[in-house]
């Protein structure tokens, strides 16, 4: 078992094992002073990780890192140790000088913290280009990371460079100017959204449209970050629905960590199946794949209200011999 997810299964356990001991009735978790300060240096790491990168710093990001500490970048690259991570920094602000990082928010359990991004950058030759993405980390207790898992779409920078062609691209993102922070805490609620996340997940493997349709909220939307906008409002959701199980009819989704912290749900997955039908740029193929997928799902009043689901488009078009793409 992976370091990461042993982890995740560790905080879960503990949660499990301690409403086991308490009325069902019982408060919430409330946050120790320590908590908070093992949480508090994980936002100063973030703090110091976005100055680094905008400054241009990558030895300095690079030491944010412990020195044996492994990223997963899906679908493109592991590195593995501190001086992988600053050589890799290296080459990206080579490639995209003046890069700009920001975060849109942090959700912290105890040393698990889950990080939504974005990022806007140019190249030397001045074009422009960003995207969102989504970070799982693994803190050491003296505030280093330890492990993360990284979900970016490589073929979205690439679009908006015109490297694929006419096809439309998402637009750079807007980048956020302060970070929303939320902290677990324990609640019989929290437990409920990542019960109510696991059955519609279930639900779109098995393509039952109205148990998933069931439990999203009429102003919902949905974010498909590999696609150029997001499909908001129930009846768009239900197209995004129709668009993946039409694609992938045989989808199985393995949960492989899963966190509810106040009134979302972070989860990891890999999904299996075989492009039957054409998704985003991509078309169909007899090939099978296996790709993985973080989402962060928000609940409200019981019901699914934004979901946004970050993959690594060329993890999937490797995956079905549509990689690199023709002529490019």
């Amino acid at each position: 078992m992976k370091p990461f997810a042993a982890a995740v299964l560790g905080v879960l356990g503990a949660a499990m094992s301690a409403a086991a001991a308490r009325p069902q009735a019982s408060a919430p978790h409330v946050i120790t002073r320590s908590e908070r300060r093992v949480a508090d240096r994980h936002v100063s790491a973030l703090a110091e990780m976005a100055r680094a990168v905008n400054a241009g710093d990558a030895q300095s990001y690079a030491r944010l890192y412990a020195p044996d500490a492994v990223i997963t970048i899906h679908g493109t690259a592991e590195l593995k140790g501190r001086r992988a991570i600053e050589q890799h920094e290296v080459e990206l602000l080579k490639e995209f000088p003046g890069a700009r990082l920001a975060f849109y928010a942090i959700w912290q359990k105890g040393p698990l913290a889950v990080v939504h991004y974005a990022v806007n950058a140019g190249t030397p030759g001045g074009q422009s280009m960003g995207h969102e993405g989504l970070l799982f980390y693994r803190f050491h207790p003296a505030g280093l990371i330890e492990e993360e898992h990284r979900y970016q779409d490589s073929l979205t920078p690439m679009a908006q460079l015109g490297m694929l062609g006419a096809a439309p691209a998402r637009p750079a993102p807007i980048l956020p100017t302060e970070m929303k922070r939320y902290m677990a805490t324990g609640s019989l609620g929290e437990s409920e959204n990542v019960a109510l996340v696991t059955a519609s997940f279930a639900a779109l493997d098995s393509k039952a449209e109205p148990a998933f349709l069931a439990g999203v909220a009429e102003n919902s939307v949905v974010d498909e970050l590999i696609l150029p906008q997001p499909f908001a409002g129930k009846p768009n959701v239900k197209t995004w629905f129709e668009t993946w199980t039409g694609a992938v009819p045989d989808a199985s989704t393995k949960i492989t960590a899963i966190l509810g912290i106040g009134d979302f749900v972070l989860v990891e997955t890999i999904l299996r199946g075989t492009l039957k039908g054409p998704l985003g740029r991509l078309s169909a193929s007899d090939r099978g794949f296996a790709v993985h997928r973080g989402a962060v799902v928000q609940v409200t009043d019981g019901r699914l209200s934004r979901i946004w689901c970050f993959m690594n488009g060329k993890e999937l078009a490797q995956a079905v011999g549509q990689w690199p793409p023709p002529g490019k």
